[in-house]
Parts: C-alpha cells; sequence; structure tokens
C-alpha cells in the first residue's frame, strides 16, 4: 500500500511539472506571437512599438499639411474615404464618416513627436489627426472639435468601438489654420493646438 501511494505521488508531481512547462511555454509563444503582429499589441497593456499617423474626419470638409519631422513618402494611404491632394495640401470635401489618409512612413518607436497644419473647412465637426495606427481597426486619434464642435477628445479605436479617453471642452474656426502638435511616449501623449497644450494624458490601452 505504501509503494503505491508513493507511485502515485511520483506521478501527481510529473503532471504538475509538466502542466507547468506547458503553461510557460504557452505563455512564451503568446509574448512571442504578440511582439510578431502589432494588431494584437494594441489590445494588450501595450503600446504598438510601431506604427503610423494620419488624418480623418466625421461628416466635416477638412485640410492638412505633411507632418514634420517625417519623411516625404509620396501620397498617403487612402485607406477610406474620398481624399484630394491640391497644391501639396490634403483635403476631405465630402461628408462622409472617418475617412482615412495615413502617411506611408512607418515610424520604429513609440516615442516620437508630429506637426502639422490643420483645417475646417466646412461642417458639423472639426478636425482629427490619427496616431498609433496599425490597421483599419487598430489606432487612436486626436479629435478637436468632436461632437458637434464643443469639445476635444483623444479616441481609441478597436474595430467598431470608438471609446473616448479622455475630453476637453473646445472648438475649431472654419477657414482657419491650426499648428498641432503632437508628443507620443508609450503609453503617454501630449497634445498642443496653437501651441496651447489641450492634452496630457495616459492611454487606456486594453
Amino acid at each position: 500500500m505504501g509503494k503505491m501511494m508513493n507511485w502515485v505521488l511520483v506521478a501527481f508531481f510529473i503532471c504538475g511539472a509538466s502542466v507547468l512547462t506547458a503553461s510557460k511555454e504557452a505563455k512564451a509563444q503568446e509574448d512571442k506571437a504578440q511582439e510578431d503582429n502589432p494588431a494584437q499589441q494594441v489590445q494588450s497593456t501595450k503600446p504598438p512599438s510601431q506604427s503610423r499617423v494620419g488624418y480623418s474626419a466625421w461628416c466635416t470638409q477638412v485640410s492638412y499639411t505633411h507632418c514634420e519631422p517625417l519623411p516625404k513618402t509620396g501620397k498617403p494611404e487612402m485607406v477610406a474615404g474620398t481624399w484630394e491632394m491640391n497644391d501639396g495640401i490634403l483635403q476631405h470635401k465630402a461628408g462622409e464618416k472617418a475617412p482615412l489618409a495615413i502617411c506611408n512612413y512607418v515610424i520604429p518607436s513609440d516615442h516620437y513627436t508630429i506637426e502639422c497644419h490643420a483645417r475646417k473647412d466646412g461642417g458639423p465637426e472639426g478636425f482629427v489627426i490619427v496616431f498609433n495606427y496599425v490597421d483599419r481597426q487598430h489606432y487612436c486619434q486626436l479629435n478637436f472639435g468632436t461632437s458637434g464642435n464643443t469639445q476635444h477628445a483623444i479616441e481609441q479605436i478597436s474595430g467598431d468601438i470608438r471609446t473616448k479617453t479622455a475630453t476637453r471642452p473646445g472648438s475649431v474656426d472654419s477657414g482657419r489654420w491650426y499648428d498641432v502638435r503632437l508628443t507620443v511616449a508609450g503609453d503617454s501623449v501630449k497634445a498642443w493646438l496653437d501651441d496651447m497644450p489641450v492634452f496630457d494624458d495616459v492611454l487606456r490601452l486594453k
């Protein structure tokens, strides 16, 4: 009887060690998959290690200049909506929801600063600067003049879900060029509008 109990204990410890080893291997495989797939990183607790920036709008006509100091790599990728390039200015003249134009340059870091000029040309809302763009289903954006041009917001897009992670009262004027500056440092986001600080917040990554 004692020998049988000893064999049972040995089998128990062997099985337990096997389960623990398998669990560690599965976790290592999951971590490796997230490193290889930036889209999965957006759903984790870490910001993407590389991403792109761009422009959007919401039922509003807008104009943008190229984001500095990013290298100019040709015409932006027109991911969604109707866009035009006129004398070096990117314009969305339609009233579409969530058009997307994304710069082709991939920023190889989660620490960066960009600057551009943005203008509302007409419509009910303001202009939108896209950042931490991994794909059409995973990105963040600065939405200046959202909610009927009554507030500014940092928003995170994950699939069909758009979440406001920070808001401030504010609006933008039609026909006026604004200087926009954005600094991303991991999950920290700072933004200025005409050198006036608007956001100094931490993304609520999922």
